[in-house]
């Protein structure tokens, strides 16, 4: 690095800093995002210097006007009947966001950067490493657009203060569960052998997975870890205390569907959401998009219940009262 751009970089930092001390988070922000536009290298330094150097300072708790909101699930694709219905919902209502697949728009973001600190394939020990500057760099939009993010990535605490997301930037999420039994079922439906769901289900090879979109330069690698590992992750009291969790079972969509939208929408609004609760478009909603429940006709052999059963936690069969 040239002393130029050294020059740059503490100029920079020694202006953020007096931002913040004299309680001016707006001009903070401000310059974050012009930056972020106009020097891309600049930025990541800043930003990594707001990272460390916050790290346990309470000016960082209302940085963010705006936040970010995660919709999990074991199979992604249990989060879209929620994910679609907030799309519907803000529409409607004309309430700023952007919702998007969690993978899609940190490589989105990572080719927008195109900086050489991160390599093309983002795997686990990255998100380690770098999963806050991934989210804050996120948040720092056009907009100060709230962000609503499907994902089935396990939370995760690694090392001193170092987790998958952070209370400064999320202001709630949501966990969509449903019986391990038609999660097999399903993940044996679409691979075809009984041994392919298992392995998917119980992470028996120890794989990350990818759930992008189209073509990018950056490969997104999430940890969703085993079904157990990513239920106990987000049913964990702790982090459902910390980033305000809400526990949704799917059969809540089909046996209550109107309770459950408003249950959710209040939620958002106890998280800090400035919506109005229309319960005319709640209903309206569910008359055009009535959820469609799976349905599988290959019965369960003894030899794969007594596979499910040892594999899976009693403890998790037991809180959310799921049969096999």
């Amino acid at each position: 690095m040239n002393i130029l751009n050294k020059f740059k970089i503490n100029y920079n930092q020694k202006l953020f800093d007096d931002f913040l001390i004299n309680n001016n988070q707006e001009e903070a922000r401000l310059l974050l995002k012009e930056i972020k536009v106009k020097n891309k290298e600049l930025f990541f330094h800043l930003l990594t210097h707001f990272i460390h150097k916050y790290k346990s300072h309470p000016i960082k708790e209302n940085f963010f006007k705006n936040k970010l909101f995660l919709i999990n699930s074991f199979e992604l694709e249990d989060c879209n009947y929620l994910f679609n219905f907030f799309s519907f919902y803000f529409n409607q209502i004309k309430f700023s966001h952007e919702s998007n697949n969690l993978a899609n728009i940190i490589s989105s973001d990572l080719e927008k950067l195109n900086l050489p600190y991160f390599p093309n394939t983002i795997e686990f020990h990255h998100f380690i490493q770098y999963s806050e500057f991934f989210f804050k760099s996120l948040l720092i939009n056009d907009g100060d657009k709230n962000l609503f993010l499907k994902s089935n990535s396990a939370f995760f605490e690694s090392g001193e203060n170092n987790f998958f997301i952070y209370p400064d930037t999320t202001a709630a999420y949501f966990f969509i569960h449903k019986n391990p039994l038609e999660v097999y079922l399903s993940l044996k439906k679409k691979l075809g052998t009984s041994q392919e769901a298992l392995n998917i289900m119980f992470n028996f090879q120890n794989e990350m997975v990818s759930n992008q979109v189209g073509d990018s330069q950056y490969l997104i690698k999430e940890n969703r870890q085993s079904w157990n590992v990513f239920t106990n992750s987000w049913k964990d009291p702790n982090v459902l205390n910390t980033y305000r969790g809400l526990l949704i079972s799917q059969q809540d969509f089909i046996k209550a569907p109107h309770d459950t939208f408003t249950k959710i929408l209040f939620h958002l609004i106890q998280a800090g959401v400035k919506i109005e609760m229309n319960y005319d478009l709640i209903d309206q909603y569910i008359q055009s998009n009535p959820f469609v429940e799976d349905t599988f006709y290959n019965e369960l052999s003894n030899k794969e219940k007594k596979t499910l059963l040892s594999n899976l936690d009693e403890k998790l069969l037991d809180y959310f009262n799921y049969q096999i």
